[in-house]
């Protein structure tokens, strides 16, 4: 071979870069801490600088080392070291590790580290343990943080620890005083809560010196905003479907406004709003209207409510409406009590709603509940609970094992003219814990004190008596249902009539009404 030809073998060899060959372990070990100067702990003097020592480089803090109180001191990571410079005027100083501090190759340290120089005993502080929890599944990440906020500042907070893997925030060294607890997944890294977007919990907590407390916290995503109309229906001439991305709020309450703008820019009556519940029919709310044309009408809406409170932002769409009638004849849809029901409750309240909206004052003067034995019509209130149905409450408790009937008469309208036939239907009430009182007088004996008994009459129940003074007398605190009311002189005082004891009774039943005193149940003693 030429020796210059070899020569420039060894010199191109000689010029190449040396390159490790491919392969080898993953540094996947995390960063331990190898030093603390000067140690933690009791001191009588904070010290003005602390190193901290790591087994090899830790990328720049950018805040998430944080020191405590934090006015007076500055953080520096330089190569495997951390030091905290400053000074402080005050009795504490702590430093917190979080768990996210790595190193160039993006190992984090195990756990969070919290380290303490404290020149005054550990009991004039408090500690709070806090347990944090994820709603639904899943624990808490590495992001997760408890910022304590001591009121009246709430601008930053005092202090802020991180949970360990188990999801445990142990805060100690506390100032006494009232905190704001907010425990978060800072997804973000601002170090601050975004309600809406990242899980979180917030709390309250007094803290007293030497105090330990604990505290639950599971964190949630707070819904904050309102729902969107995704779909509108024109359903038929006097019906609108608004479809929206969530399930809405039953519409009891003020502040949602529809309004609806024919082609002549006059306003079209709008009857009222209903709110469909159930799986199969989230976020449906119909739209109870005037009689609409075959033309372009304008719809604004604002202020529907979601499951969660939040109102929809003002919103106005045009659709085309249809002049055709309802698929759907207007009637009774469902009522409560229903026909042959027995231990109703009878303070109610009692129910009816019907397959399409029908005029408040129109059904509460075709409603009636109707005691049966006499005919006597109960007196109540009427009122609206939706578009579509009502509710009545007696007002009074009705009575007991009597039967009552319910009736719908006929003559109701709809908004496009159908008619519902008369209904009735019957039920039996339980009796009522409300009690009722029995009064009158009582003569025909010198004695100053009589017994007077009440047992109750083909029912079950306590027997009520007492002793009261001849004359007028009230016998109160009576469950309703019905009685046979007797008076005796209790000459031995045993409680119980005995032959020869004066005697005397009420000729009939006594009905005890719930609330009501029965009057003028006039006893005659008999020696």
């Amino acid at each position: 071979m030429n020796r210059f030809a070899l020569a420039g073998v060894v010199l191109s060899v000689s010029c190449a870069k040396i390159v490790a060959p491919s392969g080898g372990p993953v540094d996947d070990v995390p960063p331990e801490l190898i030093s603390i100067q000067p140690e933690p702990g009791y001191t009588e003097e904070l010290p003005s600088r602390i190193t901290i020592t790591f087994s090899e480089k830790i990328q720049g803090t950018d805040g998430s080392v944080t020191v405590y109180p934090g006015e007076e001191w500055e953080v520096e990571t330089k190569g495997s070291e951390v030091s905290v410079t400053g000074e402080s005027g005050g009795d504490l100083v702590m430093i917190t590790l979080p768990a996210t501090l790595e190193d160039l190759r993006g190992n984090s340290i195990t756990s969070p580290r919290t380290l303490v120089w404290n020149t005054v005993p550990a009991d004039s502080f408090a500690e709070v343990t806090v347990n944090v929890f994820r709603d639904g599944s899943g624990g808490v990440t590495s992001s997760a943080r408890c910022d304590f906020f001591l009121y009246p500042d709430t601008s930053s907070p005092e202090i802020t620890r991180f949970p360990d893997t188990l999801g445990v925030v142990n805060a100690d060294w506390l100032y006494p005083g009232d905190y704001r607890v907010v425990c978060y997944e800072d997804v973000d890294m601002s170090r601050r809560w975004d309600p809406d977007r990242e899980p979180g919990y917030e709390d309250e907590i007094s803290l007293q010196p030497g105090s330990r407390e604990e505290m639950l916290m599971t964190m949630t995503i707070v819904d904050s905003i309102g729902p969107r109309i995704s779909q509108l229906v024109a359903i038929d001439g006097w019906h609108i479907e608004l479809l929206w991305n969530e399930q809405i709020s039953p519409l009891t309450e003020s502040g949602q406004k529809v309004t609806v703008i024919g082609p002549d820019s006059l306003p079209v009556t709008v009857y009222g709003l209903k709110a469909s519940q159930g799986r199969s029919s989230t976020g449906r709310v119909t739209v109870y209207t005037d009689e609409l044309s075959d033309t372009v009408y304008t719809i604004a809406v604002s202020g529907i409510k979601d499951l969660a409170g939040n109102p929809s932002l003002p919103d106005t769409l045009e659709f085309w409406a249809v002049d055709s009638l309802p698929g759907t004849q207007l009637a009774v849809q469902s009522a409560y009590p229903e026909d042959g029901g027995v231990d109703v409750p009878p303070a109610g309240p009692f129910y009816i709603s019907f397959t399409d909206w029908v005029d408040e004052a129109a059904a509460e003067s075709l409603y009636t509940v109707t005691r049966v034995a006499d005919s006597t019509v109960v007196a109540g209130e009427f009122t609206r609970t939706s578009a579509t149905a009502f509710s009545f409450i007696p007002e009074r408790e009705l009575l007991g094992e009597r039967q009552y009937r319910v009736d719908f008469h006929s003559g109701m309208m709809s908004l496009q003219g159908d008619s519902v036939g008369g209904e009735s239907w019957t039920f039996v009430p339980a009796w009522s814990d409300q009690p009722g009182s029995i009064s009158g007088v009582i003569t025909g004996t010198g004695a100053s004190v009589v017994t007077i008994v009440a047992s109750p009459a083909g029912s079950g129940g306590d027997v009520i008596f007492g002793d009261y003074a001849t004359g007028g007398y009230v016998l109160g605190e009576i469950p309703g249902g019905r009685y046979t009311v007797s008076v005796f002189v209790d000459w031995n005082s045993d409680a119980v009539w005995n032959p020869g004891e004066p005697y005397g009774a009420w000729p009939g039943v006594v009905e005890v009404f719930p609330g009501i005193e029965t009057q003028d149940i006039d006893i005659q003693v008999v020696p």
